[in-house]
């Protein structure tokens, strides 16, 4: 049974072999030189155990989260651990491994079908999916609408149900309430990243040789290594003490894995960002060393320590506690998967019920419709779902505008270094290795911005400190309580989003081919930028019939109250504003000897098209136009015109959004909108400065035809792409292999955070505290909590995304085969496809390698409307797909 462990082999079989394939023990812990080896009280090292300790604590680390520091926060599948398996299949074996529902309470959908959101012939294709005879399918579908109280619980979980906890009832030890909060204590101050004036840790020190050097220097003895058992295992080499530990609080070798693995789902926030500055030490703004072996170990000599002091030396083991071997280990809660069929039943038809919504009214639209040919204004658009309203808004104000939608870092990979950054960092998906650096320079007194820094903070002295402290703190007390009750419409003791100074420049030609240290290119070469440019503009089928101005917008968010702010900004430039690639790209398509390539390429740009880099502040809804020092002078007619379009369009977008914001005003006029969200955004006391993706349902993979005339309630990533231009399904893999991580991750992400906020997801907002800058925790000595707040999910539709491409099957067959791994996402149904035939607009849907015809009732129709504001106004809950009439208001 693969688990993704070591090949096939579980975490139980692989923890039964022995130590020997293991490197030997390093005799000093690294930075302690010169530290004698220790007996250890009356027991001495384990030597002789045959455990492969490096390959446990690498197959448990698969079942930790990976999420980064909140500078990073980036987002993925919660359950990539299990992705190589299929969609139900795999939460029914989470919910067995760390105690979460998999899926709405049974109340929630028998609701939502009242209410007429699950169609009666979606019910049926569930039915006819899990159930193969159709005499039982009857019994079937008369279960869904029977009550059922207990059938959203999840079943015994090995986190929460397994043999540590077991042991641990019968040996009346709360180990985890007592060692908890001390280890979180140690761990947040050592890899604190300037929260703390003062840390534990010494420059290229890693965490065990800290705590032997707390441990042997402290005049106060520090608790609980104070115990002379615990101190001796301190003194040795992690491994030897890891091992030794485990032989004496588990006894059995081959319980070994399982514990560690039980003992680290205990606290899975902070085992798991452990895991992930180990592997990705750059992910800190000041390094630490530090590894999940050293935490474990670190934590095991804590609870040798209280074990001792609480139930004496000679306390019973976990393998010497009677009837331990009944206890679930991870081989049998693994052993199959326990899918509750009424829930799964009702899911699917959830799901088919919101999919069918748009699959019906693509099926609508007029197959002949080519692209506008003479566009005054092109706009490129990330394809992000919020982006989705705006495009609506400025083609119903202005039909002389064009619009597209890709990843937003534009098909620029690099990393970027901004004037006043102290280090670069990747503006591109993480699937991407960029080869690329790119450095913003300002020539004037004041240093150029381009989004928020974080920089750790300066050393100073305790009496600076405390004389800031008593001569500012009652001011600054005073200025937040104002801030509180009467927020303005700017962001906190914040620089803008976005905000450019004049005479910033990015250094985009590449001087030299010498790499840096580090193997970078300082820039890019005019071939290398021209290849860039002519991918994206084929891909899109932007090669011909240029606008006299194309802006480039992206996008990023801006708030006073989100411990969570790069979760806002840009998936496909790594969690970060894309205002670079914006910016690189305006720069490279504006560049002569680019255009020149392009032109011998078949991409014939007119000398008189200006490229414009923009931003698009989705929380405030606010647009930064950048590098305005280049503009002509004269600028153009056009600018002036899509500026003024895209001003009256952020103002609609704004009073959209409200309908969604508890408070704002009634009978909202959409000056007084854009007044709210940048309030809102700036407020100190509000938890929810924007709903983020809340919503996100669909990708579009097609020309805009396909979706102009379509309200789609801001819930679709819209990726351009003309079939017709992609002959072998090229074009069409690069970008599923984009939006399926990118758009994907956050779909589930999404989902996961919704179905279970307690397990998957980061609790209320509420009770937050920012530690270290790493993350958020309830309180001060909680696990960092994973996952999104319950204020960015509270009003999501937790449904799979419906992936759409316009294209014939065989063509995405073709595609499909170039993904390799990550067909996982399509065959295992992580997010579902469906193909529009670009001629007939017939769908069909993609399961298991083969395509189904999608059969909708005659009488299911999509509703209509005339222009957006008579779809939305008055409505508090998600709108089905709507086909607009009106194109001009």
């Amino acid at each position: 049974m693969e688990l993704g462990i070591t090949g096939s082999e579980n975490i139980l079989t692989m923890t039964r072999h022995a130590l020997a394939t293991s490197r030997p023990a390093n005799r000093n812990p690294a930075g302690a030189p010169g530290v004698p080896p220790a007996s250890v009280a009356d027991n001495g090292p384990a030597t002789g155990i045959r455990f492969r300790l490096d390959d446990a604590i690498d197959g448990i680390a698969r079942w930790l989260p990976t999420q980064s520091p909140l500078k990073d926060f980036i987002h993925h599948n919660p359950l990539h651990v299990l992705q190589n398996r299929p969609f139900h299949e795999a939460v029914a074996l989470a919910a067995q491994v760390y105690g979460a529902r998999s899926y709405l309470p049974l109340s929630d959908y028998q609701a939502r079908h009242r209410r007429g959101r699950i169609h009666e012939f979606a019910i049926d294709w569930a039915v006819a999916r899990n159930e193969p005879d159709p005499d039982r399918r009857m019994a079937l579908r008369a279960s869904l609408f029977a009550a059922d109280p207990e059938a959203h619980y999840p079943p015994p979980s090995l986190a929460l149900h397994g043999m540590r906890k077991t042991w641990l009832s019968r040996l009346e030890v709360n180990l985890d309430a007592q060692v908890h909060p001390l280890l979180f204590r140690l761990t947040a101050n050592f890899l604190d990243q300037g929260v703390s004036r003062w840390t534990v840790a010494r420059p290229g020190e890693s965490l065990w040789p800290c705590v032997w050097r707390l441990v042997e220097d402290s005049f106060i003895p520090l608790y609980p290594f104070a115990e002379p058992e615990a101190r001796s295992v301190i003194r040795l080499p992690v491994d030897e003490a890891l091992l030794h530990c485990l032989e004496r609080i588990v006894g059995d070798e081959s319980l070994y894995g399982g514990y560690l693995l039980e003992m680290a789902l205990a606290h899975p926030g902070w085992s798991g960002m452990v895991r992930v500055i180990e592997r990705y030490p750059d992910s800190l703004l000041s390094r630490r060393a530090i590894s999940l072996k050293e935490y474990l170990a670190v934590e095991l000599a804590m609870e040798l320590a209280i074990l001792n002091l609480r139930r004496g030396r000679q306390f019973r083991s976990v393998s010497a506690t009677p009837g331990i071997e009944q206890s679930d280990s991870f081989a049998t809660v693994l052993s199959e998967a326990k899918v509750p069929r009424t829930l799964r039943v009702w899911h699917e038809a959830m799901e088919f019920s919101l999919h069918a919504e748009l699959l019906q009214a693509l099926g609508q639209t007029p197959a002949d419709q080519d692209r506008q040919r003479h566009p005054q204004a092109q706009a490129l658009f990330c394809l992000d779902d919020r982006e989705c309203s705006l495009r609506r808004h400025l083609e119903e104000i202005d039909p002389d505008i064009e619009t597209f939608g890709v990843a937003g870092y534009f098909g620029i990979d690099f990393f970027y270094k901004g004037s006043d950054d102290i280090y670069p960092a990747s503006q591109c998906p993480a699937s991407v290795k960029p080869g690329h650096l790119v450095v913003e320079s300002g020539t004037g007194a004041v240093p150029a911005r381009s989004r928020p820094r974080l920089q750790p903070l300066r050393r100073q002295s305790w009496l600076r400190g405390w004389l800031l402290t008593q001569t500012g703190g009652l001011g600054y007390a005073a200025k937040m309580a104002w801030d509180v009750f009467r927020p303005g419409a700017e962001l906190l003791r914040l620089g803008k989003l976005g905000t450019v100074e004049s005479h910033s420049r990015l250094h985009l030609v590449r001087e030299t081919d010498q790499p840096s240290a580090d193997g970078r290119l300082l820039g890019f070469s005019h071939a290398e930028m021209a290849d860039r440019l002519e991918s994206l503009l084929r891909s899109i089928g932007l090669i011909k019939a240029f606008a006299p101005l194309v802006v480039v917008v992206a996008h990023g968010s801006s708030s006073t109250n989100n411990p969570h702010f790069a979760a806002y900004d840009c998936g496909a430039c790594a969690g970060k504003p894309g205002a670079p690639n914006a910016r690189a790209f305006a720069g490279m398509a504006n560049d002569a000897k680019v255009r020149s390539l392009l032109r011998a390429r078949g991409i014939d740009i007119p000398p008189a098209t200006l490229f414009v880099a923009a931003l698009h502040d989705t929380s405030r809804d606010r647009i930064s136009y950048l590098d305005t020092q280049s503009w002509p002078d004269p600028a153009p007619e056009s600018l002036s015109r899509f500026r003024t379009t895209m001003a009256l369009a952020l103002r609609r977008n704004a009073h959209e959004r409200c309908r969604w914001f508890e408070l704002a005003p009634s009978a909202l006029g959409k000056a007084a909108a854009i007044a709210h969200v940048r309030a809102r955004a700036g407020s100190i006391f509000e938890p929810r400065p924007e709903l983020n993706h809340s919503n996100n349902l669909y990708c579009v993979v097609g020309r805009r035809a396909l979706t102009a005339g379509l309200f789609l309630d801001r819930r679709a990533f819209l990726h351009s792409y003309d079939p017709s231009t992609d002959t072998d399904g090229s074009t069409l893999a690069r970008i599923l292999a984009t939006v399926m991580p990118v758009c994907g991750g956050i779909n589930l992400e999404y989902l996961f955070s919704r179905i279970d906020n307690a397990m998957y997801g980061a609790g209320s907002k509420l009770p937050h505290n920012v530690v270290g800058l790493l993350g958020v925790a309830n309180g001060m000595e909680g696990d960092l909590r994973t996952g999104l707040p319950a204020q960015m999910i509270e009003v999501h539709e937790p449904a799979r995304l419906l992936i759409v491409v316009e294209q014939m099957t065989s063509l995405l067959d073709a595609a499909i085969a170039r993904l390799g791994s990550m067909r996982d996402w399509l065959d295992n149904e992580w997010v579902r496809l469906a193909a529009i035939d670009p001629d007939t607009r017939a769908s069909r849907l993609y399961r298991s390698g083969d395509w189904e015809a999608v059969r909708l009732p005659e009488d299911f129709r999509t509703p209509t409307a005339r222009h957006s504001h008579d779809i939305y106004a008055g409505h508090t809950e998600t709108i089905p797909v709507h086909r607009l009439t009106g194109r001009r208001a």
